[in-house]
Order: C-alpha cells, then sequence, then structure tokens
C-alpha cells in the first residue's frame, strides 16, 4: 500500500466552500462533508492513488469550531464499525476578526487575492509543514495530496520532491482562482468539476435536495 496523505488546511477549504456558495447559487447554505471529499479524489485519481490512502488530516484552528460546523459535514466519531481513516487536527491560534472586515472582503477583494485576505490563523502552515517532513524524512509519505493555495507552501513542495514525495495540489472547485507559482512546483494539479460537486456537498437540512 502507497503511504498517501492528504493534508488539507482548514481555511483553505472554508474558503473555498464559501466561493462555491457565493457563485453557484445551488449550493447555498449547503455543507460539505469531508469524507465524501476525500473518497471523490481517492476514486477519480486511482493512477495517483490506487483507490487507496493511508491518511487524511483536516487542519483547523483551535477556538473555530463553531464556524467548521457552519460549512462542514462533520462525521459522527462515536458510531462504531466505520472506517474513515481521516483525522481533524486542532492547532495553532484563531485571529480575531469582525463583521466589517468580513464584510469588506467579500464584497471588494478581487477573487485572485482573496485567500491573502482570509487568512483568520496562525500555527496551523507550521504544523502541516512540520507533519510533512517527518513523514517524508522517514520514508512514509509516497504522495502529499495538498489543498493548500499559499505561496509559503512553495518550499514544502520542493523540499518533499528532494525527499521524492510526489506533491498534488487539490481545489474544491472551478470557481477557486489557483496559485500558478504553486501549482508550477506540484507534480500535479486537479479540482472537482461542477457536475461533480454534488456528490460532496449535503443537501440543506428540511429540503427535498438530492
Amino acid at each position: 500500500m502507497l503511504n498517501n496523505y492528504f493534508f488539507i488546511d482548514g481555511s483553505a477549504l472554508i474558503s473555498q466552500v464559501r466561493e462555491v456558495q457565493k457563485n453557484l447559487k445551488s449550493f447555498k447554505g449547503r455543507r460539505l462533508d469531508p469524507i465524501l471529499l476525500v473518497r471523490y479524489f481517492t476514486t477519480v485519481l486511482r493512477e495517483l492513488s490506487e483507490g487507496q490512502y493511508k491518511r487524511a488530516v483536516f487542519y483547523f484552528p483551535k477556538g473555530g469550531e463553531k464556524l467548521i460546523e457552519e460549512y462542514l459535514e462533520m462525521p459522527n466519531f462515536k458510531s462504531p464499525g466505520k472506517i474513515r481513516d481521516i483525522n481533524f487536527k486542532y492547532c495553532g491560534e484563531k485571529l480575531k476578526g469582525s463583521e466589517a472586515f468580513n464584510k469588506f472582503v467579500s464584497k471588494e477583494v478581487p477573487k485572485k487575492w482573496l485567500d491573502r485576505f482570509t487568512k483568520s490563523e496562525k500555527g496551523i502552515d507550521i504544523e502541516m509543514c512540520c507533519d510533512a517532513l517527518r513523514y517524508a524524512s522517514a520514508g512514509r509519505l509516497d504522495r502529499l495530496f495538498l489543498m493548500e493555495n499559499d505561496d509559503d507552501f512553495i518550499p514544502l513542495c520542493k523540499i518533499l520532491k528532494e525527499f521524492g514525495t510526489n506533491v498534488s495540489l487539490i481545489y474544491l472547485s472551478e470557481v477557486i482562482s489557483p496559485n500558478k507559482t504553486l501549482i508550477q512546483v506540484a507534480d500535479s494539479y486537479d479540482v472537482v468539476p461542477e457536475e461533480n460537486l454534488n456528490s460532496i456537498f449535503v443537501p440543506v437540512p428540511g429540503s427535498t435536495q438530492k
């Protein structure tokens, strides 16, 4: 079995969910299912993952649980017998924000600079890099599926490739403006097409939507 991992920056994921809801009206109020997201990529990218992965790690800032529940369909970890192979890692620190600033970002900031303005935490980048380098240096990381759009991860991608690890960037939707420089240093780049988004989002509670 290949040592393939998913490292997903929770802030980047929620930012991309917001963009989907903003640009695709049929997704307004719908939450993303993290398990279905990982399952989608392992199924579609079988030539890279052989349909398997070791573990998917979602990195979220401490204190951001309320925001997470608004945009994600969190799994029931108390339910026995269901193999998930995912981990929600709470680390770093959530920065204080304001409603006025959030409104300014959503209305005034161009898409290509959105990631720079929606940074609401610190410490998670370091945690992700440390975990990736620890696995790679021990020969336990064959491919990293990385959901990130920040220039800060360019050095990590380069170093991982020196260790022999392949780096595959993943994005949630075509409405997200990808970081072209980050794409250039990765081994592959994939996105969920609009027609497949329904398979990873749950319906609005109480609706008849499928």
